[in-house]
């Protein structure tokens, strides 16, 4: 990475020793190469690192602990794999310690584990949504595997927190990069096939509704999916009438089905069929199947566009009469719910998913994602994303429900 960070933020100041006993005190101070690079008063200045004896970095109002101390002095020596594993214990003693979390997120770029960093500083992200750092360490992760227009996002949200003139450049250089890549076809990655018939004309308004939304959905998770999305427009078969939401009528099974049969035109029912079963699509290919039910649904009918207090109003009332169902129960398929239990779940779905954004903004579901596609099961990545347990995060939930629940 370009810079190493060794500040904790807007609440911190370093001292740095020079070789010659003099002093200086800065806001922030990062390694670029063979310069020390500070931040002072507004302005960046640097010095050779030859020139430098210490740095003596300390939190405002809190000291750092001893041992993040040490895992400091270890990786400006040169030691990552040695800081790792001091701060791996602090923060298994304390998971809430943002500056540990921060440190870690430095020595694990600093060793090259660019997903252990990523992970590290969403969970420091995650705790405060306001430390321009953790979102500056999530960006040089997130740009160190790959997902530049992410790390775009991030480093935007740490500008928003705290001007930042070397932020701005990272930002530039990603421009530059995307701008430089061939940009995608969108109809490039669909398979568009027939089933019962041909009807150009639908297959073609379906292809611009996909094409559409797969762009929408790769701006807003920063992911594209690798392979190819196969469609198949089913004319023999019609909508199903159900007590599932309409879009329920298609289907995905890793391959979208869409039922046309008697249909000339698109549709408000079928732009919102095409628009989730796409949603399901990316969500797999994300998170290598690894996502539970409530989540899959729930993400999908927020990104196909579901209304959230429409739901939320059916949730709060259930919520009220103690009739939610836990979403630990949701994990497995919603077809082996009772049959009264189903349109309940998919609300449910929804309501949750719409709680973490507002709650946690949409960054927050990037992240989820992000950690269900490293193979985290959901009770380690909700922590990950969130800094809340399941357990936590569905009373955080709950709690909201009920107090937006009109009184009887």
């Amino acid at each position: 990475m370009a810079a190493l960070w060794l500040a904790d933020g807007a609440a911190s100041a370093d001292t740095i020793t020079l070789t010659n006993g003099r002093v200086i005190e800065a806001d922030r101070t990062w390694y670029e190469g063979t310069q020390l690079r500070y931040m002072k008063n507004g302005g960046v200045f640097g010095l050779p690192k030859s020139l430098v004896q210490s740095i003596d970095q300390r939190a405002a109002g809190a000291p750092a602990s001893p041992e993040v101390a040490q895992a400091r002095e270890r990786l400006l020596s040169g030691d990552p794999a040695g800081a790792v594993r001091l701060l791996r214990g602090v923060v298994a003693k304390d998971p809430r310690s943002i500056v540990a979390l921060q440190v870690l997120a430095e020595a694990q770029l600093a060793m090259g584990d660019n997903p252990g960093a990523r992970e590290s500083a969403s969970r420091a992200a995650a705790l405060d949504d306001n430390d321009a750092r953790s979102h500056v360490l999530l960006g040089d992760a997130l740009a160190a595997v790959g997902e530049r227009l992410a790390a775009q996002d991030a480093y935007r949200r740490a500008l928003r927190l705290r001007p930042d003139a070397e932020v701005e450049r990272k930002i530039a250089t990603l421009a530059a990069a995307l701008a430089a890549a061939p940009a995608p076809n969108s109809r490039a990655q669909f398979r568009l096939r027939y089933d019962g018939g041909i009807n150009e004309p639908m297959g073609t308004a379906v292809l611009e509704v996909l094409a559409g939304a797969y762009d929408n959905y790769a701006a807003r998770l920063h992911f594209r999916p690798d392979d190819p999305i196969t469609v198949v427009l089913e004319m023999g078969n019609s909508f199903q009438e159900t007590g599932a939401p309409e879009w329920a009528a298609g289907f995905n099974d890793g391959v979208i089905h869409v039922p046309l049969r008697g249909m000339e035109r698109l549709s408000v029912a079928l732009v919102a069929v095409v628009r989730h079963e796409l949603a399901h699509s990316f969500i797999r290919a994300r998170t290598g199947g690894n996502c539970p039910t409530w989540l899959q649904e729930g993400i999908a009918q927020w990104l196909e566009g579901g209304n959230p207090s429409r739901e939320d109003a059916v949730v709060a009332a259930a919520a009220r009469q103690g009739r939610l169902l836990p979403l630990l129960t949701l994990e497995g398929p919603f077809q082996s719910l009772p049959p009264d239990q189903v349109g309940l779940a998919y609300a449910e779905s929804l309501s949750a998913i719409s709680h973490i954004v507002r709650t946690r903004g949409e960054s927050a579901i990037v992240r989820l994602l992000a950690g269900l596609g490293d193979r985290l099961p959901a009770e380690e990545a909700l922590p990950v994303a969130l800094a809340l347990s399941y357990p936590e995060f569905q009373k955080s939930w709950e709690d909201a429900l009920k107090a937006s629940a009109p009184r009887p």
